[in-house]
């Protein structure tokens, strides 16, 4: 579970909102009052948006390596 807290208006709210569905891995984005976003991820504590950007970024890839990597996608010869 990834849970996003934002300030209020914060420019990135929807964009992380909007790749986190993509991904369509469980998730939470509220704000908060905090000065700065916040993102937590397991024993993951990442702040500051440009963090967030970067963190998703190697999620998105690393997701996207274990899909190409599951076995069932490959065809093997039963003979």
């Amino acid at each position: 579970m990834i849970i996003i807290n934002h300030p209020k208006n914060s420019a990135h709210a929807s964009r992380w909102k909007e790749r986190l569905e993509g991904m369509t891995v469980p998730h939470l984005i509220f704000e908060s009052s905090d000065a700065s976003s916040r993102l937590k991820e397991n024993t993951n504590a990442i702040s500051g948006a440009e963090a967030i950007d970067n963190f998703l970024d190697q999620y998105e890839k690393d997701l996207k390596g274990w899909n190409q990597d599951r076995c069932d996608m490959w065809f093997f010869d039963e003979d």
